[in-house]
């Protein structure tokens, strides 16, 4: 069956499952782009009721994504829900042939349900996509192009300073980042994860801890390179990213504004890099357009046009490798920090972990 074998004619409705503050982030990523919302759900109804009622286009609510299924109208779904429960929505969505998906990160809680989720989409024809929104901001985008021009060679290493805020939630979208930068994949991971974590701000049924993850990643040609990621509870949020590469070092942050958001490189100047390396070059300081800071709507937008358009970005083989990072990274951390080879293969892909 081929994709999107339903796809409406005069232009796709929308409906958004979970209105807490991603949900409703959709919301106004769908008003930007101008797709009509038609059904919002959540299971605090009251919250959604009085959602809708500052809005224009009296879009039906219900407390239960069942409902809203079964509801019919709908092209497009926002499945904005915590991670455990986004393996049967999309399962059923994709059953009632709603063309297009788009699903939050995490893709799902476990391995095998995230590779159940892709199988089912392409077996019922629906176009699937993962918000890995670091793909679709300007800031990122700048940044992986500047990389890709040879600025500072090939990769050796990818530091990245994130902080607190679960590895699930907030790491795994810097696993992606660095595979997504070099178009890579991630072949292994070792990680020491917070033992006794802080009680989950989202509720006692989500477990996600901070910890220290490191991953190794292989290019398109067999080029490898490690990535060390900082995620520690106690650590403030910062969102700085380091690429140290054969000839020179850049950095940048997508969380701050200008100034402290720039983007910088120290760089072996091109006339010097016939040099042997083991001698001193004094490297040239290059700053690199930054763009605006982090701006999770206009990213969410940009994917959902991607998925309605042109389909460019993969981001379900994306959202597999990224979930097999962070499940990885709690069977590495359970392991006394023993090397966990990627993909998660065997009773590896069986681990399930309620990360949001």
């Amino acid at each position: 069956m081929s994709e999107a074998n339903n796809r409406p004619e005069g232009g796709p409705k929308a409906a958004v499952i979970g209105l807490g503050g991603m949900g409703r982030r959709h919301v106004a990523a769908l008003d930007s782009i101008g797709v009509p919302v038609v059904a919002l759900c959540d299971v605090n109804r009251k919250a959604a009721e009085e959602f809708a009622a500052g809005r224009h286009d009296q879009a039906a609510v219900v407390s239960d994504w069942r409902d809203l299924l079964s509801l019919g109208g709908v092209d497009l779904l926002c499945v904005a829900t915590n991670g455990p429960s986004h393996r049967d929505i999309v399962l059923a969505a994709a059953a009632a042939k709603i063309p297009y998906i788009l699903c939050e990160k995490p893709m799902s809680t476990s391995g095998a349900h995230a590779r159940e989720m892709a199988a089912a989409c392409k077996s019922f024809g629906t176009r699937l996509a993962v918000n890995l929104c670091r793909r679709f901001l300007t800031r990122c985008l700048l940044f992986r192009q500047a990389l890709a021009s040879g600025l500072v060679g090939r990769p050796r290493r990818f530091w990245s300073i994130v902080g607190g805020g679960g590895v699930g939630c907030v790491g795994l979208h810097y696993f992606d980042y660095a595979a997504w930068l070099f178009d890579a994949r991630p072949v292994w991971v070792r990680a020491e994860l917070t033992r006794d974590p802080a009680p989950n701000v989202r509720g006692p049924q989500f477990l996600d801890p901070g910890g220290q993850v490191s991953v190794g990643f292989e290019c398109a040609d067999g080029w490898r390179f490690t990535g060390d990621f900082e995620l520690s509870e106690d650590v403030p949020r910062n969102s700085r990213c380091i690429v140290v590469g054969t000839e020179g070092v850049a950095e940048t942050d997508d969380f701050c504004p200008a100034p402290a958001g720039a983007a910088s490189a120290l760089v072996r100047p091109l006339s010097q890099r016939h040099v042997v390396k083991t001698r001193l070059v004094v490297p040239e300081q290059t700053a690199l357009e930054h763009g605006p800071a982090l701006d999770i709507v206009q990213a969410t937008a940009d994917c959902l046009a991607d998925l309605l358009g042109a389909h460019e970005h993969d981001t379900v083989q994306a959202g597999i490798n990224s979930v097999d990072v962070v499940l990885g990274a709690h069977l590495s951390s359970q392991n006394g920090g023993a090397r966990v080879d990627l993909p998660l293969k065997g009773a590896g892909l069986q681990l399930d972990v309620p990360i949001t």
